[in-house]
């Protein structure tokens, strides 16, 4: 059985505030009392911190005894060692757990959540009730590529019900690794950290990553260049394929990266709009019949040069990581300086363009930090300054996007 669940991107609701690197012998020790009789263990803290707030000696047992990356280790559910249970590590990698602070229970519970389980293994551990309580049944975790999902992989925390929340607090879910929250530091004024990487010019890449980009994920020269036109990119993260998945991760994405900057939401279902992706999709004028597959209408949004957007629509494609030059669809070669080796189009830490109106994220948080809480000290102006997604066209001169095949992936 495994949990290959679609998901949207994880959404983080709060920042994390230590600022005290954790030490190998406190990490052992570093757990959040249980204040939640719902949640089976004690929170292991160490997996809940970033990595640049790890010692060295954490760093080094993270990367060479479990082999996470600075990436993996700081989004939950992607590295390959939390696929695995206890019983299936290898003895270097329960060594690392061992030194971390793990234990059997802690780690099958919180890591893996159970998805190394057998159906009839959890049967047998009482847990069945907890994936019931979801929506799964055993013929969902035995078949998980069968296309019907259970509602719930499709659902935000701030969506579930309170019975579907203690159902998820069983398996060590809570809404910061249910909703995926990125650890990653973040100066940018997007929701996530820029992924720079992306806007070099193909001839502009080394020779690893043009093979990288042409056999593991199928670009060509034409299509790296002309962001959104890619087959990969109508896909969320967690449903490319799994050397697309990996050739996106070595070139630097991870879920929330890719399905932001790449997808910009394209292929999740309505329902999964949530907070404030549900804000920025309404005011670029999204209802939901206009998101089905087979709709006729779009939104004036869609027909609109940037410079025609208003300081709410810009916001609004702001968060959904679009820029003027993606939005325009401008190639990359357009706006790159070849003598500098820079794009021309944004920073990873400059300042909130002053016609970007982040305020109509006041009451749902921006990524799930205050609006004045994102980017580079110099962006700290007060106030701010469907059921199914099988196919869709935005008709604008920007996008002919096609939808990723059925479901999109949640936690």
């Amino acid at each position: 059985g495994s949990f290959s669940s679609i998901s949207p991107q994880s959404k983080p609701n709060r920042k994390m505030k230590s600022l005290t690197p954790i030490s190998t012998a406190a990490a052992i020790l570093a757990f959040l009392p249980a204040a939640q009789a719902s949640l089976p263990y004690a929170k292991p803290t160490v997996r809940y911190t970033p990595y640049f707030r790890l010692d060295k000696t954490s760093q080094n047992i993270v990367e060479d005894k479990l082999g996470y990356s600075e990436a993996t280790w700081n989004n939950f559910g992607i590295a390959r060692v939390e696929k695995k249970r206890w019983s299936s590590l290898t003895s270097n990698e329960r060594d690392g757990a061992t030194l971390l602070g793990f234990t059997e229970g802690t780690w099958n519970c919180y890591i893996n959540h159970y998805e190394d389980f057998s159906w009839e293994e959890l049967e047998d551990m009482g847990m069945t009730q907890h994936y019931e309580g979801l929506g799964w049944t055993q013929a969902h975790w035995e078949n998980p590529t069968d296309g019907e999902i259970p509602y719930t992989e499709a659902r935000w925390w701030g969506q579930l019900t309170d019975n579907e929340k203690r159902a998820a607090n069983g398996i060590c879910f809570f809404e910061d690794n249910w909703d995926k929250k990125d650890m990653n530091p973040n100066p940018s004024f997007f929701p996530h950290p820029l992924p720079n990487f992306r806007y070099r010019p193909w001839d502009e890449l080394n020779s690893v990553t043009q093979n990288v980009a042409t056999n593991m994920m199928g670009y060509t020269e034409e299509s790296w260049n002309n962001l959104g036109t890619s087959i990969a990119e109508k896909n969320t993260f967690l449903n490319l394929g799994t050397e697309q998945r990996a050739g996106a991760m070595e070139l630097g994405f991870y879920t929330h990266t890719w399905d932001c900057f790449m997808n910009h939401y394209l292929s999740y279902y309505w329902s999964s709009f949530h907070e404030d992706l549900k804000v920025a999709i309404e005011t670029l004028g999204w209802t939901e019949s206009m998101w089905s597959d087979d709709a006729e209408v779009y939104p004036a949004s869609e027909s609109k040069p940037w410079s025609d957007l208003t300081p709410e629509e810009k916001a609004a494609a702001t968060r959904l990581c679009y820029f003027e030059e993606i939005w325009n669809g401008q190639p990359i070669v357009d706006w790159y300086d070849y003598e500098t080796g820079m794009n021309t189009a944004v920073t990873a830490d400059g300042p909130l363009p002053k016609d970007i109106d982040l305020e109509i994220f006041e009451t749902t948080g921006y990524a799930g930090k205050a609006p004045g809480d994102v980017g580079a000290s110099v962006y700290t102006a007060t106030g701010l300054g469907s059921s199914s997604s099988s196919y869709r066209i935005v008709s604008s001169s920007v996008f002919a996007l096609a939808l990723s095949i059925g479901a999109t992936l949640l936690v």
